[in-house]
């Protein structure tokens, strides 16, 4: 039903399969009135509109509407047949007291062919915890109804909780449980309104720390274009709103970064069709109902375009940075940064182990990343000193050991970087050498830089100055290859490997190490893009025989055993266990339910992921065994 075709941590390009087509991931769907479309669906397609959602609780309460849809389907009502979402009333049962039954109406959604249709939560506006509570727990039960009347009908179980992150983790756990279709986050709409972003970048968090990875996530009423980049990047995937028209009735322009009214506007300063067509007096001397259309495709232009940026940005690994420029566009937008950067631990599950684009450093938060928060981690914990001396040493060119004469330093070199202490053997990983950096930093990164730097050097002998150290080393090369299978493996990972008759193959070109063999056999390739080995089937018998199960291992069914052999890659369906450690595009040991090794490759889903999600790859099969 959903597979990820590609990711940047959390955020995921996806595929959506509905009864009436696909959605590829992440998008917005338009909403619908079925009473007023002053832009008809099909207009909205030639924007990038694949979906649509509309309310079943107005056709519902309309007889002529209800009989129409019924008879001839929700999709020929409407004269649109791609997927198609309703909502069920929820939000006119918070804001008019509208009563509603809550199995009746997903009965309704699914009798009129609706693609996806929502269970009746309730939308609280209270603040006292137990009232909020109470409404959760109605949530939850009306959800264990509405499940067993969805048919063929895909069913959204909205997560409630107010701005309480234990009700939200609460009510997220019961319905992660339902195995629901989608699972949109709803009661969001006060805090857009009054630009609450820290506390709705809370509820997602909440929310998504329980739900099924496997499942599409929904931010209900979150359709201005300023939270789609930190809303995907938090792991949300689908979108709606009917901004685009409200907006334009009220005279407002939607842009990626902010809202102005018709007369903040002298110049246009947007290049989407209406406004390359139209000069700011044109659209302000048209009539009413004109205008309105003309603002309104211009908002709905805005919002699909920041949403094809978002997908260049996922594709390109760079969404980080997307999120971190996005931030200074709203004070509150930084306060929600504040909110990230305490989750870094967590996302650091689900960030890559490398990024296509370098690091590129763009203020406060960048130190802040997951995988800078990994790449201290791993120093603490991997990195093995080869000497009994350290000299230290301030930033400098990249890479370091392209200054040969550091190479030849009988003890352990240090560069105190931006990222803090850097042993030079790593001098070539991700994100150490693939960085961009200014000559002077915020004050937010040295600090941090500083507090690693101190952790580190209490794991490392005593630093000594250039004078006190011999410069006749000349197994630079060794070293460097076994502290980055330390860094990149696992603690020992890099004497595992690397043992026996060594023969390093450097590039003509560069100089830098492309093949390493062992005993005649070839080990690893290390990779220029991002300076960390592939593994190839002899490095993996070695790695296999020195680390304990179910260290680097993903185990599959017996079913799937002929694909592998064969050399096919492993879909997700077919995992029984995985390492708890494994990261997206980390190199893999495939093996069976008795750990017999059967081949090496790269996982593109972490253990979760593969254990949760029912379609897709889980790992790209390099090499069998």
């Amino acid at each position: 039903m959903f597979e990820i075709r590609a990711r940047d941590s959390l955020a995921r390009i996806g595929i959506l399969k509905t009864a009436h087509g696909k959605i590829n991931t992440p998008t917005i769907l338009p909403v619908i009135n079925p009473h007023f479309m002053p832009i008809h669906p099909q207009e909205m397609v030639k924007m990038g509109a694949e979906a649509i959602i509309t309310n079943s609780y107005i056709i519902y309460n309309d007889e002529e509407l209800r009989e129409k849809a019924l008879k001839n389907g929700l999709h020929s009502m409407l004269n649109f047949h791609r997927p198609i979402m309703t909502d069920s009333g929820s939000f006119q049962m918070y804001m008019y007291g509208i009563k509603i039954d809550a199995t009746d109406i997903v009965r309704f959604q699914r009798d009129i062919g609706s693609d996806i249709g929502t269970i009746l939560d309730i939308f609280s506006d209270k603040n006292e915890y137990e009232e909020i509570e109470k409404e959760v727990k109605e949530t939850i039960k009306r959800a264990e109804k509405s499940i067993k009347e969805k048919g063929k009908m895909l069913i959204a179980c909205t997560v409630q909780g107010g701005t309480y992150r234990k009700l939200r983790n609460y009510c997220a756990k019961k319905l992660a449980k339902l195995r629901a279709d989608v699972y949109p986050i709803g009661g969001v709409v006060p805090l857009m309104e009054n630009q609450r972003y820290a506390e709705i970048a809370e509820i997602i968090i909440a929310s998504k720390k329980e739900l099924p990875p496997s499942r599409p996530v929904h931010l209900f009423g979150a359709g201005h274009p300023i939270i789609f980049p930190m809303a995907v990047l938090l792991g949300c995937d689908l979108f709606d709103s009917a901004s685009y028209i409200k907006y334009a009735k009220d005279n407002r322009f939607i842009f990626s970064d902010k809202t102005l009214r018709i007369n903040e506007i002298n110049e246009m300063i947007c290049c989407c069709p209406i406004c390359s067509k139209y000069s700011i007096d044109e659209i302000k001397e048209m009539e009413k109902e004109e205008r309105i259309n003309k603002i309104a495709l211009h908002n709905l232009w805005q919002t699909f375009t920041e949403m094809r940026r978002i997908k260049q940005a996922i594709k390109q690994g760079n969404l980080w940075e997307m999120v971190e420029r996005r931030a200074v566009s709203h004070p509150s937008l930084l306060e929600a940064m504040e909110v990230i950067k305490n989750e870094k631990k967590w996302l650091e599950k689900w960030e890559s182990i490398s990024k296509k684009r370098a690091f590129m450093y763009s203020g406060t938060y960048s130190i802040h990343r997951p995988i800078v928060y990994r790449l201290h981690k791993r120093l603490l914990e991997r990195y093995e000193p080869f000497f009994e001396k350290s000299v230290i040493f301030g930033e400098m060119n990249k890479p370091y050991s392209k200054n040969k004469w550091l190479t030849k330093i009988e003890a352990n070199c240090i560069v105190e970087s931006f990222f803090g202490a850097i042993p030079i053997e790593l001098d070539e990983i991700y994100p150490l050498a693939q960085s961009i950096f200014p000559s002077k930093v915020d004050i937010e990164t040295e600090k941090e830089a500083r507090k690693f730097t101190r952790k580190f050097y209490l794991k490392i002998p005593q630093s000594y100055g250039i004078d006190e150290v011999n410069m006749k080393s000349t197994d630079f090369d060794i070293r460097k290859i076994k502290s980055i299978a330390n860094y990149q493996f696992g603690r020992g990972a890099g004497e595992a490997l690397f043992s026996g008759r060594i023969k390093i193959i450097k590039s003509k070109k560069t100089g830098k190490i492309r093949n390493v063999f062992c005993d005649g056999k070839h080990v690893v390739s290390m990779r220029a893009s991002d300076g960390f080995f592939s593994i190839k089937a002899e490095g993996g018998k070695k790695l296999h025989s020195y680390f304990k199960y179910p260290k680097m291992r993903v185990v599959v069914s017996e079913e799937s055993i002929l694909f592998i052999k064969e050399g096919k890659n492993v879909f997700a369906k077919f995992v029984v266990d995985a390492c708890k450690e494994l990261r997206p595009y980390d190199e893999v040991l495939v093996v069976d339910e008795r750990d017999e090794l059967m081949a090496v490759g790269q996982c593109i889903l972490t253990r979760e992921e593969m254990i949760d999600f029912e379609r897709g790859m889980a790992v790209k099969i390099r090499e069998t065994v």
